[in-house]
């Protein structure tokens, strides 16, 4: 298949544009130079020969003058100049260069030119003293002719004279011949060196077109090792990172696939366990005949397991607002006393299950804050500390400020966190015990909640744990209008 202009690879257009645009170039030049060289040869040759055709001219009138001195016989003069005319032209004139003479009544005196020559010449020239020339060509030879008259003791003589210039010709021929072979060369070994040249220097873009591909058939790895500080460097260079940062996108995607799937096999896992619940005892109160107690066991773990439910799907509800990039929260004073005193009340039921307390302290009078969601952020860490603890522990709370931002640190003296899980227990449905944490009707999801609270304003979570020794969560929101109650800054205990 033939293919457009358009389609064809760009080194090889550049390639052909280049070499064409030098071809005509060299021809540009090239042929004026030798076209003037040419022309000097050949005026220099009608030099010479007018330059020898003055010398004879001359040296007759030289010999006539001699003659008319010596009183010789005008009627001698015709003969006495024959004679002449047959000396120089022995004398001077070589194998290639011959004389004719012609007297005032057209008679020839003297003539070495042949009679195809004296034919081939065919010059009238004029008899003011101006010369004719020209050069003809016979068979092979090209001869130049030159054609004058004299003016001799008052009468006109025409002379004529030959000089054969093939050798000159031929000379000039053969010198363009070697310049266009020279040329031919030149112009092979140019198109030679800008193929290898223009194919090396943009084999980058050859890398460029493969590399490309592969991104597209979903290879992501390889890459264009280029040294290169040219615009094609720069662009393998910026090629490079496009590749990096799509491969990253691409990294990011597959994990969140994955963790979405995750995600929907957990909460299947998470939403099966209390449905089953609910089913069984559901069935048990409908099938069978029970006794009083029996059936406000059943009722009452039904309660449970729908509670937990509800639990679940608020905790769902919450990640997935805030996980909507459009948001948008209800930030406002908030003074951290009542703050704490309201967690207090919301969380006394739970922790006085197992005898535990909640110790609150804080420094910090006033925070900028979405009162609801900061709410459910702390309720779910003294969850989790509750969770992680021994009967009659206490936990605590103390609020502080580092710089520009609020800390809120919930403390507990649990069971830990392994240092391996630090990173996973962010993770939604990340459970360390799955049998405690089924104990405690725990989802997974309270820390996910938590770090997404965080993040929606403009904070941070981080935690530092010891298996056996405890956890300490801390929050971190920033808040550009702290009230202090104590300007030292609260340190850990």
């Amino acid at each position: 298949m033939q293919r457009t202009w358009g389609q064809m690879p760009l080194w090889i257009r550049v390639y052909l544009l280049t070499f064409g645009l030098s071809t005509v170039i060299i021809l540009f030049f090239s042929y004026p130079i030798i076209a003037a060289s040419s022309e000097h040869s050949i005026q220099r040759e009608y030099s010479r020969s007018l330059d020898r055709h003055v010398m004879f001219a001359s040296a007759m009138k030289m010999y006539a003058a001699s003659i008319e001195k010596m009183a010789f016989n005008p009627g001698m003069r015709q003969d006495l100049l024959t004679r002449a005319a047959q000396n120089y032209g022995w004398y001077y004139a070589d194998g290639k260069s011959h004389i004719a003479m012609t007297g005032p009544d057209g008679e020839e005196l003297y003539s070495s030119l042949s009679p195809e020559d004296e034919k081939l010449m065919d010059l009238n020239p004029p008899k003011d003293g101006r010369r004719s020339f020209v050069i003809r060509q016979s068979g092979e030879r090209s001869v130049l002719f030159v054609s004058g008259w004299m003016s001799i003791a008052g009468e006109l003589y025409r002379l004529d004279y030959e000089n054969d210039v093939t050798d000159m010709i031929a000379g000039q021929r053969s010198l363009t011949t070697q310049i266009s072979l020279w040329f031919s060369a030149g112009m092979i070994l140019l198109g030679v060196g800008l193929y290898f040249l223009i194919s090396h220097s943009l084999k980058p873009l050859a890398q460029l077109s493969a590399q490309a591909k592969a991104l597209a058939r979903g290879n992501y790895d390889p890459r264009i090792e280029m040294t290169r500080q040219d615009e094609i460097g720069q662009l393998a260079m910026e090629f490079n990172h496009m590749a990096d940062a799509v491969q990253a996108h691409m990294e990011l995607l597959r994990r969140e696939v994955k963790d979405r799937e995750t995600l929907i096999a957990s909460l299947a896992h998470e939403v099966k366990t209390p449905l089953t619940s609910i089913m069984g005892y559901a069935s048990l109160l409908e099938n069978y005949e029970l006794n009083e107690a029996d059936k406000q066991k059943a009722l009452h773990l039904i309660h449970l397991e729908s509670k937990r439910l509800d639990d679940l799907s608020k905790k769902l509800l919450n990640l997935f607002r805030l996980g909507n990039e459009r948001v948008v929260l209800r930030k406002e004073p908030v003074r951290v006393s009542l703050l704490l005193e309201h967690l207090e009340r919301i969380s006394k039921l739970s922790l006085a299950r197992k005898g535990q307390s909640l110790v609150s302290k804080s420094i910090v009078e006033t925070v900028v804050v979405d009162e609801e969601l900061l709410q459910v952020l702390l309720n779910n860490l003294v969850e989790n500390a509750s969770k992680a603890s021994d009967y009659h522990e206490s936990i605590l709370l103390s609020v502080y400020t580092e710089g520009e931002l609020v800390v809120f640190c919930v403390r507990d003296r649990g069971c830990g966190i392994p240092v391996e899980h630090l990173g996973d227990v962010f993770q939604p449905f990340f459970v360390l015990d799955t049998a405690r944490n089924r104990k405690y009707s725990g989802h997974g999801l309270g820390l996910s909640l938590c770090k997404a609270i965080a993040e929606a304003h403009g904070g941070s979570i981080s935690i530092v744990s010891r298996c056996g020794e405890g956890t300490s969560v801390y929050i971190r929101v920033p808040n550009g209008q702290v009230l202090q109650n104590d300007d030292r800054k609260q340190t850990e205990g």
